[in-house]
């Protein structure tokens, strides 16, 4: 039997290839979530404005048993085990918090009869809910404890220019600074921890997350861990990292299916995630760490722009909007490519 914790994307993934690729093993998924696996790029952006319902984020998951609201305190026995326990929202006060398909729908509830609401936090949530409030009509003030929004992307560029459709649009966005002011809902997006304890408890290595090769193995025989919880080796880098999206949940989850139904698979990808706010889109791609040169082509207001992280004269990672799929893979392959040769 496979046993699963944790009823996220990753292990719907998991299930998903594995049955594709063959395997044929009991799988039981233990989801301390009562609505079991969902996509959560929606829950701050379709679902936050009501443009899509609830059901619409759904993972039907079949050829596994969905145990949905239970919550274990120790690893299953299970002939293999797969933690993929996702992580937590930091908590700030009494604020709201958006993790959950249930915060998203709690959330759009209260901004129905709210006229303002202060956002604390730069990053993906943060700016997110910030935009899809002042969609709904609320007056939004944003506070960002640092200078620019998604300081951790290192790209001045975006930032700035997210800077100003956000308050061309109507957001009070306040930088540098930590005082929050009053307003009928205050939310806050500041980050989340890896939910390690159980993998902790076992005995398992753990450090930013619960540490992994490229195949997703611990360093417990038959223990594997996957999604935001997962401290992986990359190979393309060369080092290890944990990555909190979904499109990195997803490619875990569908890699580990196939390792597990025996195909001879690792993590080899060039990482990507993205984000949308005011209906303007923006990816990003490889892994900046330790790069000497930046370089921008094009113009983030124009929503046509890649700016490029640059480490021996090689591009290791980029910042893009308005790429079509075809430029998109030959970055790719240029970011793969610069990685594996650069100084």
């Amino acid at each position: 039997m496979i046993g699963i914790v944790g009823g996220g994307l990753a292990a719907a993934k998991v299930v998903e290839a594995y049955r594709e690729a063959g395997g044929t093993d009991e799988i039981v998924i233990w989801s301390q979530d009562p609505r079991g696996p969902y996509h959560r790029p929606g829950l701050s952006k379709r679902v936050l404005r009501g443009e899509a319902p609830p059901e619409s984020v759904l993972i039907d998951v079949e050829g596994a048993e969905v145990r949905k609201g239970e919550r274990l305190d120790a690893l299953p026995e299970a002939d293999v085990v797969v933690i993929a326990t996702g992580a937590r929202p930091r908590a700030l006060g009494d604020a709201l918090q958006l993790r959950t398909l249930d915060d998203s729908i709690e959330l759009h509830r209260r901004a129905e009869s709210a006229k303002t609401a202060t956002v604390v936090g730069g990053g993906f949530i943060g700016c997110e809910v910030a935009a899809s409030l002042t969609h709904l009509g609320v007056q939004v003030t944003q506070i960002v404890r640092e200078a620019t929004v998604f300081p951790a992307l290192q790209a001045p560029p975006l930032s700035e220019a997210i800077h100003d459709v956000f308050r061309a649009t109507g957001v009070d966005l306040r930088l540098e600074t930590s005082e929050i002011p009053p307003a009928d809902l205050l939310v806050a997006g500041v980050g989340v921890e890896p939910n390690v304890e159980l993998a902790r408890d076992a005995g398992l290595e753990v450090r930013n997350g619960i540490v992994v090769n490229e195949r997703f193995e611990t360093s417990r025989p038959g223990v594997y861990a996957i999604g935001d919880v997962a401290e992986f080796f990359d190979p393309v880098f060369g080092r290890q990292r944990r990555i909190e999206h979904w499109s990195n949940s997803a490619y875990h989850g569908t890699t580990l299916g196939k390792i597990l139904a025996g195909e001879d698979a690792r993590y080899d990808t060039v990482s990507s995630f993205f984000s949308e706010q005011f209906g303007r889109s923006f990816k990003t791609f490889g892994d900046p760490l330790g790069h000497d040169a930046t370089r921008l082509d094009g113009d983030f207001r124009e929503d046509d722009a890649v700016f490029r992280f640059l480490r021996g004269g090689r591009t290791v990672s980029a910042v893009t909007m308005g790429l079509d799929e075809d430029a998109e893979n030959a970055l790719k392959e240029e970011i793969r490519s610069g990685a594996a040769t650069g100084a």
